[in-house]
């Protein structure tokens, strides 16, 4: 039987900064410092299987063996890793989709060693491409088609550098370049056919998808259709930003249909927090979105496949609120 497993982003536990304040919102004294320091905060909280982390060209990051040493010490391992093809100068044109041959070929490089560095970690976990910095902000700024070739192109050199890990397409709409390429879940999908690879899927992150006003329990029935989802991120927000909040604060019913219909697909990846508390206890929102995750889960379960299955067939929204309420919130 298929588990839903829950990780958790490392890179949260450190300081959160906007355009409004460069110094972070945090205190030194709040920010855990050094990765098995927050490995080890982490474990702590006694809800998580996983952890996902971020490839580092330098570091405990770089090397596999040390990665998969501090893992071990507690019982956790790698769901998956990200590339930064965002966070640096030198992406701010764009990175794989990247209409300089130099600067193209310098993410490529950098995917494949976060590719290799995968390989080598327990389990082999899939890498995530979050391509904030591949798009556009103005008219007349980009050549659409080629910026969309290289892009596909690019990743198929990174997929047939290690066939064996799995390649992920995360979209989003917006941010930091004001349009992205890979900006919906369905047009993710229409990339991964015309990649044409085994092992490239999506990563769907929920906040992303309320940003474009779509519905997740449908973005998750249609990769999975596809046999494309391999990985999620959790979080929530009011549908106009990606505000990165506890999970289930704002949605309801959605994070209720959405593991109908991952439970219906037989989902069996990781469900990862991703979220960004700049002025909140990081630990106490990380803690508070994986136990609201499995309350979700629970319910699923409480109520059963069949009889949601029953109100999905039968199609009455008056009596799935009666049900709900009356099943849900009893006091």
């Amino acid at each position: 039987m298929a588990k839903i497993k829950y990780s958790a982003i490392v890179g949260s536990l450190g300081q959160n900064v906007d355009r409004f304040v460069a110094e972070g919102y945090k205190e030194d004294s709040e920010i855990r410092f050094g990765f098995e320091n927050e490995v080890d905060a982490l474990a702590g909280l006694g809800c998580l299987d996983a952890l996902d982390i971020y490839y580092a060209e330098e570091g405990i990051n770089s090397d596999a063996e040390a990665t998969n040493a501090v893992l071990d010490k507690y019982g956790l391992v790698i769901s998956s890793t990200f590339t930064n093809l965002f966070g640096r100068r030198k992406w701010k044109n764009g990175s794989l989709s990247s209409t300089d041959e130099k600067i193209r070929q310098a993410a490529i490089e950098l995917c494949k060693k976060n590719s290799d560095f995968n390989k080598k970690l327990k389990g082999t976990p899939p890498m995530t491409l979050w391509l904030g910095q591949d798009g556009f902000d103005y008219p007349f700024q980009t050549d659409y088609g080629k910026s969309w070739m290289n892009l596909i192109d690019s990743v198929q050199q990174v997929c047939d550098h290690n066939p064996e890990v799995m390649v992920t397409l995360e979209a989003k709409p917006r941010e930091p370049r004001n349009r992205t390429i890979v900006d919906t879940v369905a047009n993710s999908l229409l990339m991964c056919e015309k990649i044409d690879r085994k092992n490239v899927g999506v990563s769907i992150d929920m906040g992303h998808i309320w940003n474009v006003q779509q519905n997740i329990a449908q973005t998750i029935a249609l990769a999975s259709e596809f046999g494309r989802l391999v990985t999620m991120h959790a979080n929530d927000n009011y549908g106009v930003w990606d505000d990165d909040m506890i999970a289930g604060m704002i949605h309801h019913m959605e994070y209720l249909e959405l593991f109908y219909f991952l439970k219906k697909y037989e989902y069996d990846g990781n469900i990862a927090v991703d979220i960004f508390p700049y002025r909140e206890n990081t630990l106490g929102c990380t803690k508070e979105t994986v136990l609201n995750l499995k309350k979700f889960e629970a319910l699923v379960d409480m109520i059963g496949m069949d009889k949601l299955g029953e109100i999905i067939a039968e199609g009455d929204p008056v009596k799935c609120s009666e049900f709900m309420r009356e099943t849900i919130y009893r006091i």
